[in-house]
């Protein structure tokens, strides 16, 4: 915890109130006269309930044709698995039909592998892992010729259900595009390039009655796929994708099985909207073990982990972010696990709620296992809701609104721009008496998560008014979400705009934050106003205090008023719906929507961060004063700067000087019969030392007691020879060497010269 950064700044007032009260303060409202009130706490399922993924109807048609090799139709059941076990929504319904062609009795051009399947039990998820193994390339004798009208066909049969109205589907369709019906009879009794004439003259009627029943086709080329042909059939249907800024279908080729993962997981985010993170491939040894990282992103609400592991004995574990293996099947916190294709070739952990982060995928294989290429992907899908808001509630004819909306996801609010990062947000208008605009795409220029845009209601708009926010994108289940209202048909008599006060989003749980509501009256009567708080995302309990105010007859008023974050409310982010209701017809006269960090109640610790944050500069500061009175009394006590000269009757003979960084200087003075008096640092001799302290330097003689000797005085030691010390700062001496000084040149072999006194005038 970062003590100098406390989650909230606190006045000094404030601190002193923080610090005498029992417990958090509320702001005090400066309207009063009306009671408190929050639906968040007392309307019944006024709690938002959190989305979820929307669920698809999925058919996927395999080209059984004896055009593809053995190995084709191997990379197609692979192709299947992805796709099947993929899937992020456990309401989807999901069926696997396998075609080729019926050129004689008894044989079908169609096989419906995996009948249409939820994906909403774990034994049903391991009933399509199981099934998908029953595709297989056809002989001529069964009819292995390509009916691609017979398999969409099928398909639309399947897809055209009344239990499947507002879902979205989705063909994929995985062939080389080859159509070939030339031995098939219910093509006519032709030649058999007529037959294959007239198969081809149905395709384009049947992809019309497609885009009529809203079912899109994504062809997925295996083996020499004839491109052309698959993009005809992409095109020809419903032209659905993701939003605004995704591709809608197209034509993908997969040019082999190293190639599979990575086309599949871009056919799946163009058609499924899901995010696919890059496939993860290694070679697992005999009898070794790999690890395999795989990312999950923040926005996650579910998906699968699949993994191609090429050998049911290998054996596959699961490791969260933390490192901690997570169960086969059962829950941990609010996360579900649900393991199938145990026992088959492929499997696929499926995750409701990850926990976000690098997950680790460990594949161990026994003795015996050859050593095979595995991969593992991560497929997953974010469950998104929009709330949309617009200003003023009942526009004029003619004037411009602005639009705000937010996005909700299973774990609350998402105002962080890199979960939002992708995702396209768009609002629609329609009503009475216009034409719908077009879609006006949202920014969220602060990167707070809050979108806006601004919408021009037509001048002739005579009633309703229809705004439509939606949600789309790659890695999410999008949302399309209406919100009703009328037009003004003249300047709005009663008005008001919502505004809270500051610019910091966070608030702490318990607190309160101040607004002001600029209220116009023209209606020529008093009225009585109420504030509600709406739309709260989960775990969201805000109060409006006070909850009713009264406007005078005419004119404007400014009313303060504020937003209480009751303590039960959900630490992180949290969103609702301020807005300001006339109470006698109940119409809304203005309305805000906003987005606040909730945090915790400050420590005592944190409350005080200024008293900890002086301390800690009295303490630096003091630090500071001692270090640089070492540093002085060091200074004043180094030695370095003395100097010491032995002389005889007058003459210098020989002299030391002080090097050292240190308090003390020690020396001796030795004498001898025939043998020149000298100094020195070893041993013998008379024994002295040179201190400095605050009053100078001192010396003390052989028996340690200091002789009352001042810098440049002179210490008679008999027979003529004398001792003198001599001083000079020590930061001037510092960088001169140790020069010791003999008797002049010309006094004799082995003397040294002494050179020009330094220390002459001190």
């Amino acid at each position: 915890m970062n003590i100098f950064r406390p989650a909230r700044r606190w006045p000094v007032w404030a601190l002193a109130a923080a610090l005498l009260a029992p417990g958090p303060s509320a702001v005090a409202p400066a309207v009063t006269g009306g009671t408190t009130t929050s639906v968040a706490l007392g309307a019944a399922g006024a709690q938002d309930v959190p989305p979820e993924l929307a669920p698809v109807r999925i058919v996927v048609l395999v080209d059984q044709s004896g055009s593809l090799t053995a190995e084709d139709v191997a990379n197609e059941k692979d192709a299947v698995r992805l796709i099947v076990q993929g899937e992020p929504a456990r309401g989807s319904v999901v069926s696997v039909i396998g075609f080729a062609s019926s050129d004689g009795p008894g044989q079908a051009a169609v096989d419906i592998v995996c009948p249409p399947t939820a994906l909403d039990t774990p034994q049903n998820r391991q009933f399509l892992a199981d099934c998908v193994g029953q595709l297989r390339r056809r002989g001529p004798d069964e009819g292995d010729g390509t009916d691609h009208v017979s398999a969409l066909s099928a398909a639309r049969e399947v897809l055209e259900t009344p239990d499947a109205a507002g879902q979205r589907k989705i063909v994929y369709l995985l062939s080389d595009g080859k159509l070939d019906v030339s031995r098939s009879s219910a093509y006519g009794g032709g030649t058999a390039e007529d037959r294959n004439t007239a198969a081809r003259q149905q395709v384009p009627g049947l992809l019309d009655e497609l885009e009529a029943a809203r079912i899109s086709v994504w062809p997925l080329g295996f083996g020499q796929a004839d491109l052309k042909q698959l993009e005809g059939f992409a095109t020809g249907a419903l032209q659905d994708h993701c939003g605004a800024k995704t591709p809608p279908p197209t034509a993908t080729v997969i040019t082999g099985s190293a190639d599979l993962m990575r086309a599949m997981g871009a056919a799946s985010r163009d058609a499924r909207c899901t995010s696919v993170g890059d496939p993860v491939t290694g070679e697992l040894p005999d009898g070794g073990s790999l690890d395999l990282p795989v990312d999950i992103p923040a926005i996650a609400s579910a998906g699968s982990i699949v993994v191609y592991k090429r050998d049911p004995r290998v054996v596959v574990s699961y490791h969260d972010p933390h490192g901690v293996a997570v169960p086969v099947n059962g829950s941990v916190g609010v996360s579900r696990f649900e393991l199938t294709g145990q026992s088959a070739e492929t499997e696929s952990m499926r995750v409701v709620n990850p926990e976000p982060g690098k997950w680790t995928v460990r594949l161990s294989s026994p003795p015996g296992v050859p050593t095979n290429n595995v991969s593992a992907v991560a497929i997953f899908q974010g469950a998104v809701r929009a709330v949309i808001s617009v200003n003023p509630p009942s526009p004029v004819p003619g004037t411009a609104v602005e639009v705000t909306m937010q996005v909700r996801g299973t774990r609350g609010p998402l105002t962080d721009p890199a979960q939002l990062q992708g995702l396209t947000l768009t609002a629609e208008l329609s009503g009475e008496g216009f034409r719908a605009l077009p879609p006006v795409e949202l920014a969220d220029n602060a990167r707070d998560g809050q979108y806006q845009g601004s919408l021009t209601v037509p001048a002739d708009a005579t009633g309703r008014l229809d705004f439509l926010g939606s949600v789309t994108g790659i890695g999410v289940s999008g949302d399309r979400r209406p919100l009703y209202t009328r037009v003004s048909n003249a300047t709005a008599a009663l008005r008001a705009s919502l505004s809270l006060n500051g610019t910091d989003s966070e608030v702490v749980v318990g607190e309160s934050l101040s607004g002001r509501a600029n209220i116009t009256n023209s209606t020529g009567q008093a009225r009585t106003l109420r504030l509600e708080v709406v739309d709260p995302s989960a775990g969201t309990v805000v109060s409006a205090e006070p909850a009713v105010v009264q406007v005078p007859a005419a004119g404007n008023a400014v009313l303060d008023f504020s937003l209480r974050f009751d303590p039960a409310t959900a630490l992180g982010s949290n969103q609702a719906r301020l807005r300001m209701v006339e109470e006698s017809q109940g119409t809304v006269v203005g309305e805000l929507l906003f987005a606040r960090e909730v945090a915790p109640v400050p420590t005592w610790f944190e409350r005080l961060w200024w008293l900890w944050t002086l301390l800690v500069v009295a303490l630096a500061a003091g630090g500071v004063v001692a270090l640089r009175l070492r540093w002085r009394g060091r200074v004043e006590r180094d030695v370095r700067g003395v100097r010491v000269e032995l002389r005889r009757h007058g003459q210098v003979i020989d002299a030391l000087q002080a090097q050292h960084k240190r308090d003390e200087f020690r020396f001796a003075v030795r004498h001898g019969t025939g043998v020149e008096a000298n100094l020195t640092t070893g041993s013998g001799g008379e024994r002295y030392e040179v201190r400095r302290g605050r009053g100078g330097v001192t010396l003390h003689g052989p028996s340690g007691a200091p002789v009352g000797l001042a810098p440049g005085g002179v210490l008679d030691l008999g027979e003529g020879v004398e001792l003198v010390v001599r001083d000079r700062p020590a930061s001037q001496a510092a960088s001169r060497s140790r020069r010791r000084v003999g008797p002049p040149s010309n006094s004799g072999p082995g003397r040294r010269p002494i050179p020009e006194d330094p220390y002459a005038n001190t």
